[in-house]
């Protein structure tokens, strides 16, 4: 039977980490060869125990997180894989009686397995016994495939919607992510997208790729307008695009896709500053889009990550106008839309265009209009 030194663990570490590991949880801790076999501490072959192992460690694996199983003699099992750069050399199982776990009738746990199992692959990263590195890969892609499965749950997309309208109908929506450097927000419409794609196209992975290389560009001419280095972003598009050719399956596609949002998100937050034009423009959209809500300059400036105080430079000098003249002026447009068209009540459409009160929605509309909300009414309706 080979010792603890060639499954990557010398006996004193795995000392070591066992008793560490031990004390904390009050759990068993073995290492063990590929096959699941017990190497340390010194046991008798158990095939069904050996077996339940190996599922532990390839679980693990597969996913880059341990889980836990049910073993032999009520127990219940969770390991990290042992590694040589790629090669699985062995594992580290841990093992508690479900008993323990689960004392009394009630239901609750009397030990928290999902801490104890994120304790023990930190244990044995920190200990480079492990191949933290592929892990973290496999948790990645694990994420990525949830993220998509929930997307594909939540598509809602009529027969009638050819692939084109779809593409149109979402890239807007990305691109807006992306200017507003939501990172989890563009993943998300990057994931929706890459369903919807294959639900409408189907086996046509041209097509998709068509569009996607159009959606690649897009995305770094965004981040070219963010400030991003020209020549880096369209360094990396051009290496992209080469990649994209040689892709032959959705399966390859979606990592690569993926890939390019990371760069480019990347080349947006690395810059050293963004530009003015960049900044009005992200500013405005978000004042537009909540002009008749309760936003402040500050939510404003949070939306473009500059600090207050420059996005009112900013403005006054590319604008010729303060934050608060422009939101009051995007309220008083509204405000003359809803006057126009409807018989609203004029506090009601005090409330519903963003202002605190009717008699400060009059003082503002007639600075802007020249008349009061009552007269402009009456003028367009009349």
């Amino acid at each position: 039977m080979p010792g603890t030194g060639q499954i990557g663990l010398d006996g004193k570490t795995f000392a070591g980490l066992r008793r560490a590991y031990c004390r904390k949880w009050k759990v068993s801790l073995e290492a063990t060869d590929a096959h699941g076999r017990t190497i340390h501490p010194t046991a008798a072959s158990d095939a069904k125990r050996g077996e339940a192992y190996r599922r532990a460690i390839a679980e693990t694996l597969r996913w880059g997180e341990p889980a836990v199983s049910f073993g032999p003699g009520d127990r219940l099992v969770w390991a990290v894989p042992l590694m040589r750069n790629a090669e699985l050399v062995g594992g580290l199982v841990a093992s508690v009686a479900e008993r323990k776990v689960f004392p009394d009738r009630s239901g609750a746990a009397a030990l928290d397995l999902r801490a104890a199992c994120a304790d023990l692959r930190a244990l044995a990263e920190e200990a480079n016994i492990t191949n933290a590195a592929l892990l973290e890969s496999r948790r990645r892609e694990y994420s990525r495939e949830q993220r998509r499965a929930e997307a594909i749950h939540q598509i809602k997309l009529p027969p009638c919607l050819d692939v084109r309208e779809m593409y149109l109908r979402d890239e807007p929506a990305l691109i807006a992510a992306i200017r507003k450097d939501d990172r989890p927000e563009a993943r998300g419409m990057l994931n929706r997208m890459l369903a919807a794609m294959h639900h409408q196209a189907g086996s046509r992975l041209d097509l998709v790729k068509s569009f996607f290389m159009e959606l690649a560009v897009s995305m770094c001419r965004t981040a070219v307008e963010a400030g991003g280095n020209p020549e880096s972003v369209f360094g990396e598009n051009f290496a992209g695009i080469s990649e994209l050719s040689r892709i032959h399956s959705e399966e390859q596609l979606a990592p690569w896709l993926h890939e390019m949002l990371e760069r480019i998100m990347d080349a947006i937050r690395s810059r050293k500053g963004r530009p003015p034009s960049y900044i009005v423009s992200v500013a405005m959209a978000h004042m537009t889009e909540r002009c008749c809500q309760a936003i402040s300059r500050d939510d404003t400036a949070k939306a473009a990550h500059v600090s207050p105080a420059h996005l009112s430079r900013v403005m006054r000098r590319h604008m010729g106008r303060t934050y608060i003249d422009l939101l009051n002026q995007m309220r008083t447009d509204r405000a003359c839309e809803l006057l126009a068209r409807t018989d609203k009540p004029l506090a009601a459409v005090a409330m519903e265009t963003g202002f605190k009160d009717q008699s400060y929605f009059t003082k503002v509309f007639r600075g802007y209009t020249g008349t009061t909300p009552r007269q402009y009414r009456l003028k367009r309706q009349g």
